[in-house]
């Protein structure tokens, strides 16, 4: 039975959760709209895509990519690679090659591009990124950000944009990236599991 109270304290407590329902979605509304102002992008950034890398002393190298919509993460979306062509450690060519394998598939099956995409690293790793995706023929804003010092890099400044720490643009973007960061952990543990137990890896959401 569906009921809906019109007086007293159930009264009040719907109107409390449709406050912050309106609360979220209005804050993930400001979230695009204070990033998009702060990169100075021609449009607000919906759909943003971050790659991550994540190694053991250069063994079990593996990438993962995040999808955030709308201001909230998209796990439906979420993806994770294994490298395939590079040997020892070299994040700034294993970027490269699971951004190239990203977008190449996308391309192939004609589906939807991100209107931002972010990746986990500084000058070196934006370059190989956005060099992949212009390999392709792409037009997407590429950006990078750095860990410890937090300095987000775009693409011909040879300075990081200067944002504020405390501003919500900025910690959208270390939101994102972390979530990248914890995906591609998760995974190399994952693997790091399977292979101490001999057990062969599933294919999930691996690209």
């Amino acid at each position: 039975q569906v009921t809906v109270p019109k007086i007293g304290e159930k009264k009040k407590l719907l109107e409390l959760v449709e406050k912050n329902i309106e609360h979220a979605f209005l804050k993930n509304e400001l979230k695009v709209k204070e990033l998009q102002a702060a990169l100075d992008l021609p449009d607000p950034p919906e759909v943003i895509e971050c790659f991550d890398i994540s190694h053991l002393s250069g063994t079990s190298m593996v990438g993962s990519m995040v999808q955030f919509r709308g201001g909230a993460p998209d796990k439906k979306n979420y993806r994770r690679f294994r490298i395939k062509t590079i040997g020892g450690i070299d994040d700034v060519a294993s970027i490269a090659e699971i951004v190239k394998r990203r977008y190449h598939r996308l391309v192939e099956e004609n589906t939807d591009l991100p209107d931002l995409i972010i990746i986990d690293g500084g000058k070196g790793q934006l370059s190989a990124a956005l060099d992949m995706v212009e390999s392709l023929d792409l037009v997407i804003p590429v950006i990078a950000i750095a860990k410890r010092e937090e300095d987000v890099y775009m693409p011909g400044e040879m300075l990081p944009r200067q944002l504020d720490p405390k501003g919500m643009a900025l910690r959208y973007i270390q939101e994102i990236r972390d979530e990248a960061h914890r995906f591609a952990i998760a995974y190399h543990r994952l693997l790091r599991g399977k292979k101490m137990t001999g057990d062969p890896p599933r294919s999930g959401r691996t690209r």
